[in-house]
């Protein structure tokens, strides 16, 4: 029982860490701690009316991010690549899985607080407004999520409860 709970923890936290880890340019790098992955972020900075030098003091932060936690997501990718490998040959083994689970929260710990520090830096380059109008657009988008999220529970629920 604790094996599978600690392994949820590992997963569910790979899951909040997921779409940095992957990202793949600077919108996906940075925006993790605002909206979501990929073309949401795009549409959340357009959406905030940034003046021009907004907009390139935001380019320039996210650039930034995306060297600084680069090798940081590759070090996520590669954590969780090994508790897969590990969950995959050895699944019984629970040093081996608490091992590879700490390796793995370890680095999303770290990609968090970088990423923490990109929104804080963001934030000192947004308006008030800026930020009220971002934060509530993210909230509608973790509501979203969240709903879309009880679905699938439910989904899984129902599927058990039928081959029960």
């Amino acid at each position: 029982m604790k094996l599978r709970l600690i392994v949820g923890m590992a997963l569910g936290a790979l899951l909040v860490f997921s779409g940095a880890a992957m990202a793949k340019d600077t919108a996906e790098t940075a925006q993790g701690a605002l909206v979501g992955p990929g073309k949401g972020f795009v549409q959340l900075l357009d959406s905030l009316d940034l003046s021009a030098a907004q907009k390139h003091q935001v380019a320039a932060i996210l650039k930034d991010a995306r060297d600084k936690s680069q090798p940081l997501r590759d070090s996520l990718k590669a954590s969780f690549a090994k508790l897969r490998e590990i969950m995959d040959k050895t699944p019984g083994d629970e040093a081996a899985v608490r091992q590879a689970a700490k390796v793995m929260s370890d680095a999303a710990v770290e990609l968090a607080v970088e990423r923490g520090k990109v929104k804080a830096a963001l934030d000192a380059v947004l308006t008030p407004e800026q930020r009220s109008k971002r934060d509530a657009l993210r909230a509608e988008f973790k509501q979203k999520f969240l709903e879309r999220k009880e679905t699938r529970h439910q989904e899984i629920d129902a599927w058990i409860e039928r081959n029960l």
